[in-house]
């Protein structure tokens, strides 16, 4: 049975025109009152909750939407997103669409129960941000993934940026020959990191001699070692477009009795966890989730709270990485 109006009075004590006042926005969001009566519509599930202004006393309810893979990544990225929402009086929720048949049928549903949402579709193509934008046009929606041309605001990771921090880091160390393990060819910010590495190759007048495909898995490493152990490649220094292949990489490598780094140099990227604990520590790129949380949160309850999600021409900010130097990029004589 749907909840009702006499429901939420009754279990808050207030009267009914109390309550329906608050819930109109007739009566301040900063009284006592406003508090109690907006907890206990949201928590018995009233459906017209969502109509009230948010502020900071009616939680906001963000939706993040996902294509979630069996990457670390995403789990630091759903702590850090967490973390920002609790500190914002805000209710964070985790969303996969990765098998949805329907994607604009899901998100319509999610949109009755939500007030906005953050995107993380690494795969989607423009067309898919626009049916979206079409679909759900004046609903508060941004995006945390890397996009050829933005359909909403964006937020995301330099990675072209990364690439090139590594090209630059291997160059330093006094590398003449280059690799590359690639990320996933349906990944737009893949794609951006080996063009920054490569790019960078290339304008120091030097060239990426070895390439294997991968993507992201541990597995994928693995199998990069066994591959250039076919060749005749050694003292190179290699970009892998995440941890996870870089760290298959080396423990295939130690399996082998090959040194790292003496025989290959190998940096990864985004610094997940084991990055520091696997031996050697590798060095990575380091990606600040925790200002991409915050920026991200910041500007979908602008947006939220604005009452004005339309935007005419969305805008991208790139979020500098760095790289984090430690056991596994040195050049040894």
């Amino acid at each position: 049975m749907a909840t009702t109006l006499k429901n939420i009075a009754s279990e808050t004590g207030y009267s009914l025109s109390t309550v329906s006042r608050v819930l109109s926005n007739k009566i301040s969001s900063n009284s006592a009152s406003a508090k109690q009566i907006f907890k206990s519509a949201r928590e018995l599930g009233y459906g017209r909750y969502r109509n009230a202004k948010p502020s900071t006393r009616r939680t906001v309810d963000i939706a993040l939407i996902t294509q979630h893979f069996s990457e670390e990544f995403y789990a630091y990225l759903y702590a850090g997103i967490d973390k920002n929402c609790t500190q914002n009086n805000t209710s964070i929720s985790i969303h996969s669409i990765r098998y949805s048949d329907s994607i604009n049928d899901q998100l319509s549903f999610l949109s009755h129960n939500h007030d906005g949402f953050i995107l993380f579709l690494p795969t989607l193509d423009s067309d898919g941000y626009v049916s979206i934008k079409n679909h759900l046009p004046k609903y508060p929606i941004i995006s945390i993934a890397p996009a050829f041309s933005p359909v909403f605001d964006t937020f995301t990771f330099d990675c072209y940026q990364g690439g090139s921090l590594a090209a630059q880091q291997l160059i330093q160390e006094g590398y003449k020959k280059f690799g590359l393990i690639t990320g996933p060819k349906t990944k737009w910010e893949a794609a951006l990191r080996k063009n920054g590495f490569v790019d960078t190759v290339n304008n120091a007048n030097h060239k990426v001699t070895w390439k294997f495909n991968g993507d992201y898995s541990f597995e994928a490493g693995e199998k990069a070692f066994y591959a250039i152990k076919k060749t005749s490649n050694k003292e190179m220094g290699i970009f892998a477009s995440n941890d996870q292949m870089a760290v298959g990489f080396i423990h295939a490598a130690l399996e082998n009795n090959y040194k790292i780094p003496r025989d290959f140099a190998i940096i990864g990227y985004d610094n997940i966890l084991f990055s520091k604990i696997f031996f050697p520590k590798l060095t990575t790129i380091n990606t600040d989730v925790d200002k991409l949380s915050k920026e991200a949160l910041d500007q979908i309850l602008r947006l939220i709270i604005e009452g004005n999600p339309s935007v005419s021409f969305p805008r991208k900010t790139l979020i500098p990485v760095t790289i984090k130097l430690r056991n596994t990029h040195q050049i040894v004589r």
